[in-house]
């Protein structure tokens, strides 16, 4: 009898911990990839050249990455880069479930946190939340917490995103390039 609750057990943890990854690849991975468009040495290498690159020459690597997202018909910003950016604006496990929970079901420019130039690209997300259940909203909530590990601050994307930024503000006034800040920008 306990071999068999025990058995049972195993098999709903096993269950639950795998549903999280289905819900995933079921409804988010159509838009959002579980990897960025490049590798971490390219991304670093991009990185490095957009610190001493020309205005004409950061407007062609950024045509560069364009046409790389119209190929791959990347419909949203990567997963990875989603979750930890999330994580940098939520200080709890229990905040950022609350949130995608909420998020996926009525996404908006007024909620989200994305960064400016995603929102450009990628606009909002459509209410995919909507048609899940409660439990299937929880789970990948706390999926998408668990599974992406890592901190923004220390990413390549928020460090880009930075640098991006000060020659933004070099070349604009605009507030809305200010990554991070107050301004809160879709998330996707």
């Amino acid at each position: 009898m306990k071999k068999l609750l025990l058995l049972i057990m195993v098999g709903l943890t096993t269950l639950s911990a795998n549903s999280g990854e289905d819900i995933y690849k079921a409804k988010c991975s159509m838009c959002h990839s579980n990897k960025g468009m490049i590798s971490a040495s390219e991304r670093k290498s991009m990185m490095e050249k957009m610190q001493t690159a020309s205005k004409e020459e950061r407007m062609a690597m950024r045509e560069k990455m364009k046409k790389k997202m119209q190929e791959e018909n990347m419909m949203a910003p990567p997963m990875p880069m989603v979750s930890l950016r999330l994580k940098s604006k939520l200080k709890t496990k229990k905040e950022f479930i609350a949130f995608v929970e909420d998020y996926i079901q009525n996404p908006s420019q007024e909620k989200g946190f994305c960064m400016p130039r995603a929102y450009e690209r990628f606009g909002t997300m459509p209410p995919i939340g909507k048609g899940m259940s409660t439990e299937e909203r929880a789970t990948i909530a706390s999926w998408l917490y668990d599974n992406y590990k890592g901190s923004w601050d220390k990413s390549c994307e928020a460090r880009n995103c930075e640098l991006r930024n000060q020659q933004s503000r070099k070349e604009t006034k605009c507030g809305a390039a200010k990554c991070g800040g107050s301004v809160k920008i879709p998330t996707h």
